[in-house]
């Protein structure tokens, strides 16, 4: 691997992205004799002029850094803009600079400084393609799956390969090498063990009262897998996924045939769900969808400081508003 001084990582398939800076990491080690000093920002919470200081002070205990920038889309306005590509046009000697995004573009401004050979694009796997990918990632630690334990596998994790890599570890760790794994090895397995993420938030927000579904945020959030807009975008699935399965039981399908259309096969999922349709009439459903979008467009425009409290105000108000949250303040009454 050839040893540039910027990439540009972008797209939301994790997995790929953490297996091309291992193996960056790899190679730096290589030329270099030594791993390299490593740096995370996010964008929320550092700005343009603090990465640049920390890319242009050397280090004293490596020959090289590797400096992580999340959230390289928040990048704006051509100072910052500006500054960044006079930086990428003569970057320090001794730093590689990752600039991070799950979005596929930046603004136009780094692209170009960037340059196309620089830019790597992470796309998710096809949904045809997952299930092969389980079945060949267990079958490289021993085990074997029916189709069933793969559906359970695959509507219990995030479907991104990282989450699967790491699942799939767990079987690992979990299941003797020869074992052939169903529904119910992978449900009791993953579904009781596995951490806190926007799908088990979304069962909170079902199963539970608000006290509960905000400690899980706060788990959700302190793990920092994912920023506000990852775990937003999650919700609004799931509460889509839900309208939709409303939507065909109004038309008159039975539950189990629009839970097949909709994906939804393992037991537990199908659980909850009948629970969620108890607690969310499809106007709920449909008011949550366009509050998910409304807090997801002051969550990127706020920044890190406001993605807990208007996360937290997003749950508040699916589970007690049911979507029916006003979120501009009152005009102020005449005198």
């Amino acid at each position: 691997m050839r040893l540039e001084p910027c990439y540009l990582l972008a797209g939301p398939e994790s997995g790929k992205r953490a297996a091309f800076i291992a193996e960056l990491r790899a190679a730096i080690t290589r030329e270099d004799g030594s791993p390299p000093e490593e740096h995370r920002l996010y964008a929320g919470d550092a700005g343009v002029g603090e990465l640049l200081s920390l890319l242009r002070n050397g280090s004293l205990f490596a020959s090289r850094r590797l400096v992580e920038y999340r959230g390289a889309e928040a990048i704006k306005g051509k100072d910052d803009t500006g500054a960044l590509a006079a930086y990428i046009a003569a970057p320090a000697p001794d730093a590689i600079l990752l600039l991070v995004t799950d979005a596929f573009y930046v603004e136009k401004a780094i692209e170009e400084a960037v340059g196309k050979n620089r830019k790597q694009t992470f796309f998710e796997l096809f949904e045809s393609e997952k299930p092969r990918w389980v079945e060949r990632r267990l079958r490289e630690l021993g085990l074997a799956i029916d189709e069933d334990g793969i559906e359970a596998l695959l509507e219990l994790v995030e479907n991104d390969t990282a989450a699967l890599d790491a699942a799939c570890a767990r079987l690992g760790v979990l299941f003797p090498a020869g074992t052939q794994l169903g529904e119910a090895e992978i449900e009791a397995a993953i579904a009781r063990n596995r951490q806190e993420d926007a799908f088990s938030l979304f069962a909170r927000m079902v199963e539970d009262d608000p006290a509960w579904a905000l400690e899980c945020l706060d788990a959700v959030l302190a793990d920092r897998q994912g920023g506000a807009v990852q775990i937003l975008s999650a919700l609004a699935w799931s509460f889509r996924r839900l309208l939709r399965l409303r939507i065909l039981l109004d038309a008159g399908e039975s539950f189990d045939a629009a839970c097949l259309n909709n994906g939804i096969r393992a037991k537990s999922l199908k659980d909850l769900h009948r629970l969620a349709l108890a607690r969310y009439t499809r106007e709920d459903c449909e008011r949550i969808i366009r509050l998910a979008l409304e807090v997801d467009a002051r969550t990127r425009a706020g920044g890190a400081a406001l993605e807990r409290p208007l996360l937290q105000l997003f749950v508040y108000g699916c589970m007690i508003k049911k979507g029916a949250l006003e979120l501009e303040p009152p005009p102020l009454a005449q005198r």
